[in-house]
């Protein structure tokens, strides 16, 4: 899901995880532990190379409450920020 914003302009990452080769739901299931370990306010950045991520990402933030900053392709892989809200 390309936002409006480019890859540039991405917050930095207080902690990235890299979930290549991996299928769904695996991205979800680590970024999921991976923000618990986060303050609020801090973002996480997820590589993934499973193009389900695009959707995913978006849907899980929205049902966690968590801010889904942008998806983004980045090669063969993608990348994913997400800021923590509680």
């Amino acid at each position: 899901m390309q936002g409006t914003l480019d890859i540039a302009a991405m917050p930095s990452a207080a902690h990235t995880i890299d979930t290549s080769g991996t299928l769904c739901p695996y991205p979800i299931v680590e970024t999921a532990r991976a923000l618990r370990r986060l303050a609020p306010g801090e973002v996480l950045c997820v590589v993934a190379t499973d193009a389900g991520i695009q959707t995913d990402m978006p849907m899980w933030c929205k049902a966690t409450r968590n801010e889904h900053l942008g998806t983004f392709r980045d090669g063969a892989a993608f990348r994913s920020w997400v800021r923590k809200k509680r």
